[in-house]
């Protein structure tokens, strides 16, 4: 048996209690050395060995005290935004966003939408022309940029297999395009595993070990965290319920499939209902507008999609048995009672054991948090010192 040298060891444990203080402070936020030690279990005078090398490195800054005490308080530690930034991008089906934000999560600048180009060339262009607009400030350092998609990513060569509502992005390697035209370290992350990181960190599932978040907006997204950590299967492609068939003989759904649940559980879905009725397309925003001001009545197509909908999150509970199920969805923001439907219909099918010891919620998140999310996890956690 090979005997792993000294220095190779210590090496090892400096970069383990680099990534734990930093994951501590993403979670937690700004922290004393003294409340980072009790936090990690880390010794304060490797605590104080550590942040030396953080701020080093430019990538924790100090900061006054959040709160008066008594004695003498010593600043506090927390991720860096004044001299060094993330970019956060979004593509999803009909728009694109960046932004640019501090290690800390927090927006340096107002963001940009643009429409989603349908060329894939377009795309990689049209987010390296934007990465260079978003910078802040001349001497602020871009450190990496965290883009999420819809989709499914292979981890094992970062490649996205297929985007079932985006198939301009079937088969490419968004990262290491852009990459190349940006030259920054890219962190390419599967929309749903961005928001169940976004949650994690900014939102309701702060402290949580086993949550699912659920997106409704184009398909039917789930991201699953258990005892901690996210749900990823083989080779990164778990927890697409959305291409769960639920009608045999139903719509064709963007996977190529017919009666995927996506194609009836969505903003989409719900959407494209009342269109083909009303014989104009809308979308969810115009529907919902509508329906606030009495214009329009969608009662039965709304009925459809929580149906279907508390169906996907009974088996969801069922399946996960989650401490919290958190629901991302615009269907919902013309009525509060539209959601109660849905949690009451996810109720009568869930086992009565599992859905009483589980919070459904609305969550308080966004892609962009996400997106921003994942690079500043990839940063924290796979520096090498």
């Amino acid at each position: 048996m090979k005997t792993i040298k000294s220095p190779n060891r210590a090496s090892l444990l400096r970069h383990l209690n680099t990534c734990e203080v930093l994951a501590t402070l993403q979670r937690y936020g700004p922290l004393s050395r003294a409340d980072i030690a009790r936090q990690t279990g880390i010794s304060g005078p490797t605590v104080t060995r550590t942040i030396i090398d953080l701020l080093e490195a430019r990538l924790v800054e100090e900061g006054e005290p959040l709160r008066v005490q008594l004695g003498r308080p010593g600043k506090v530690i927390r991720l860096a935004s004044a001299k060094v930034a993330v970019v956060g991008v979004v593509v999803d089906v009909d728009y694109c966003e960046v932004v640019a934000a501090g290690l800390d999560g927090s927006v340096l600048k107002d963001n940009t939408i643009f429409p989603t180009p349908k060329k894939y060339e377009d795309l990689v262009q049209m987010i390296s022309a934007k990465v260079k607009e978003v910078k802040p400030k001349h001497h602020t350092k871009f450190l990496g940029l965290g883009v999420t998609v819809p989709g499914l990513i292979d981890k094992r060569d970062n490649r996205i297999l297929v985007s079932p509502n985006l198939h301009q992005l079937d088969g490419q390697k968004l990262a290491d395009d852009l990459k190349d035209e940006t030259g920054l370290d890219c962190a390419l992350t599967r929309a749903m595993d961005g928001l169940c990181l976004a949650e994690g960190v900014y939102g309701g599932a702060r402290g949580i070990k086993d949550f699912v978040v659920v997106d409704l907006e184009y398909g039917l997204g789930l991201g699953v965290v258990h005892k901690g950590v996210q749900l990823q299967g083989y080779s990164g492609l778990a927890g697409e319920i959305g291409h769960i068939t639920v009608d045999i003989n139903g719509k064709t759904c963007g996977c190529g499939n017919k009666g995927c649940l996506e194609t009836e559980a969505t903003d989409a879905a719900l959407a494209a209902a009342v269109s083909q009725r009303v014989g104009r397309r809308l979308s969810i925003d115009e529907i919902n507008s509508m329906i606030a001001t009495g214009e329009l009545n969608a009662h039965q197509e709304i009925l459809r999609v929580t149906e279907y909908l508390g169906l996907g999150i009974a088996a969801i509970i069922n399946l996960f048995n989650p401490e919290k199920v958190f629901i991302s969805g615009k269907l919902f923001n013309s009525s509060q009672d539209i959601f109660d439907q849905v949690v009451e219909k996810a109720r009568k099918r869930a086992l009565a054991s599992a859905f009483q010891s589980c919070n459904v919620l609305r969550t308080t998140v966004n892609k962009r948090q996400g997106a921003v999310a994942s690079i500043i996890r990839q940063l924290t956690t796979d520096r090498e010192n």
